[in-house]
């Protein structure tokens, strides 16, 4: 049962969050199956406590609604899709079920590929592939489908520089998705995951280079990469513009973002210790408006445009300090994994989330339900408990 849920769920969470939350609740009410184990498991405990204090802080919010339906987003894309990811303990299915997945994910971003360059439709049902000569979405917000994109590239990368015993055939094909993975990063015009890719990617190759003392795959790799992206570039005016008009004081994109921190940390000092409640930190227009260039009207903000400082100014010092708990947890279990087990899953998953931590410097994509979903999933799928002690490099 559990098996066939996860298929589901590695296939239709690339076209719809709304299955990643149907196949999700259901696992959920299977919970006692797998009880034991989740039990003990401090990242689902501190979830879980992160979770009752916002439903509780959400009681006292000016816009109960609101600061419920955040509550519950946040229950839905971390909880649940972690939970149901820890049910799948056999290291052979957690493979298959991630072959799904990312097949599934490549298949839809050579569409919307192909929708950039108008040789395919750029909507199917009313969602968005892509918007020609702009950016792709495979049906994502193309932010969040740069945290994608930078995902699905650690793992294709790593998994070239760390496997062992690789074919020549499968070298190149992971080398040609690392390549198609990074050109579609690009293509989502997401300048946060352009440095929270970066980033990634040069801490993937000192580890390897470190390990290995090579660096030839990394070079041909990134002269591959360079060159295509060049290419799209030259020929792209939308792109030349965005990256060439990048300004921190007259770009609104940009300076709207910083009036958006200022007023998050403003927000916070006025409501230290409990923040001011989920999703209320973008119904304070008085403070979004002093801290404005443009004065407009703010009562129509989504978010503050960080995860670090909306957590900080919605939930507070408490608050901050259980989600940065969750995150440590996160990374020390991942760790783990990778040390104890030699698992190349946790390792791809580790710099998977360094960019995503990164990436949300600049926008609030964990906050779900896509992105979120789909990386406390993995993560559930590898800290699950095995029987097997080691999963093969």
């Amino acid at each position: 049962m559990f098996e066939f849920l996860n298929y589901i769920f590695s296939v239709g969470i690339v076209f719809s969050h709304v299955i990643g939350y149907i196949v999700s609740i259901l696992a959920f009410f299977f919970i006692y199956k797998n009880w034991n184990n989740i039990k003990n498991n401090k990242i689902i405990i501190f979830i879980t406590i992160f979770l009752v204090y916002g439903f509780i802080r959400a009681c006292f919010c000016s816009y109960t609604k609101d600061a419920f339906e955040e509550m519950f987003t946040y229950l839905t894309s971390w909880l649940f899709p972690l939970i149901l990811g820890y049910f799948i303990a056999d290291n052979h299915k957690k493979k298959k079920i991630v072959k799904v997945y990312f097949l599934t994910f490549t298949i839809l971003i050579v569409f919307s590929i192909l929708a950039y360059f108008g040789l395919f439709y750029q909507k199917i049902a009313g969602m968005a592939l892509a918007k020609e000569g702009k950016h792709i979405n495979a049906f994502l917000w193309h932010i969040s489908l740069g945290a994608m994109c930078v995902l699905l590239s650690s793992f294709s990368l790593n998994t070239l520089l760390f496997k062992k015993n690789l074919l020549p055939k499968q070298k190149v094909i992971l080398s040609l998705l690392t390549i198609l993975f990074i050109l579609s990063l690009y293509l989502t015009s997401s300048r946060g995951y352009y440095i929270a890719g970066f980033i990634t990617y040069l801490c993937i190759i000192v580890f390897y280079i470190f390990k290995t003392k090579k660096i030839i795959i990394p070079a041909i790799l990134f002269c591959a990469s360079f060159a295509i992206i060049s290419v799209v570039f030259c020929n792209s005016s939308y792109m030349q513009e965005r990256i060439k008009n990048t300004s921190i004081t007259e770009e609104w994109s940009i300076a709207n973002r910083i009036d958006s921190y200022k007023a998050a940390i403003l927000i916070f000092k006025h409501n230290f210790v409990f923040g001011v409640g989920p999703r209320q930190g973008v119904k304070q227009n008085e403070f979004h408006t002093m801290m404005s260039h443009f004065k407009q009207d703010y009562s129509d903000v989504k978010h503050l445009h960080s995860m670090w400082l909306a957590v900080l100014a919605e939930f507070g010092t408490i608050g901050f300090v259980l989600f940065c708990i969750i995150i440590f947890l996160i990374i020390k279990n991942l760790y783990y994994e990778y040390r104890h087990n030699d698992s190349l899953f946790a390792l791809c998953m580790l710099f998977a989330w360094l960019s995503l931590l990164i990436g949300d410097c600049f926008d609030t994509v964990l906050r779900g339900p896509r992105v979120a979903m789909d990386y406390f999933w993995l993560t559930g799928l590898i800290l699950a408990k095995s029987n097997n002690k080691t999963e093969t490099k």
